[in-house]
């Protein structure tokens, strides 16, 4: 017995594919995902080396395409909608990690403030207007991430753990499977290599 995915015409545009989806038929919404999966997949590889925020990007541009169905202009070309979708949440994620990375590498927290209580990281003070400011904070950003990519696995793992997305030394000795005397030494040692790898004061 054939369903309703097995009578769709392969040939059938996308735009049609899509305007039937939006009508209704789900099968249609599911030849697009068949279709587009991988292009989507691949065109986020090539800019982001994370399988695993890869597939969620991809994720998150067919849930995109789902909510604005209804608003959907059938003389738009669905190839350039389904990218332009895609790209705008690299886009973000990009943003995003240059805030956090940003925020963590402001200045090297130490290990506890004055007050006895585990340090935060600092963030920038906005630079407003200041056309000289925003350029160091965009300097800075990529400096940071050469820095990063520079060090050695043994020490950046942990590192980026710790400095980024502020792991205890409890938490990134059981997920690497080490003591915390050893997270520590490596945090140690990884401190004072990101300082000579980056080319800018922070």
């Amino acid at each position: 017995m054939n369903t309703t995915l097995d009578r769709l015409d392969l040939d059938v545009s996308d735009e049609q594919l899509f305007q039937r989806y939006t009508n209704g038929d789900e099968a249609s919404f599911r030849l697009l995902v068949g279709r587009y999966q991988p292009r989507i997949q691949g065109f986020l590889r090539k800019r982001l080396h994370d399988e695993e925020r890869v597939q969620d990007l991809t994720q998150d541009t067919f849930l995109r395409i789902h909510r604005a169905r209804d608003s959907y202009d059938p003389s738009r070309k669905f190839s350039t909608w389904i990218h332009t979708i895609a790209n705008n949440l690299l886009k973000n994620e990009f943003r995003n990690r240059s805030r956090r990375r940003e925020t963590a590498f402001s200045e090297l927290r130490p290990e506890s403030s004055a007050s006895g209580a585990p340090a935060r990281p600092l963030e920038f003070p906005s630079g407003g207007a200041d056309p000289e400011r925003e350029a160091y904070r965009s300097e800075l950003r990529e400096a940071i991430d050469v820095a990063i990519d520079r060090m050695d696995a043994h020490h950046r793992i942990p590192f980026v753990m710790r400095e980024v997305d502020d792991f205890t030394y409890e938490e990134i000795a059981e997920q690497i499977g080490i003591p915390v005397g050893t997270v520590k030494s490596r945090l140690n040692r990884a401190r004072n290599s990101f300082r000579t790898l980056l080319p800018v004061p922070v």
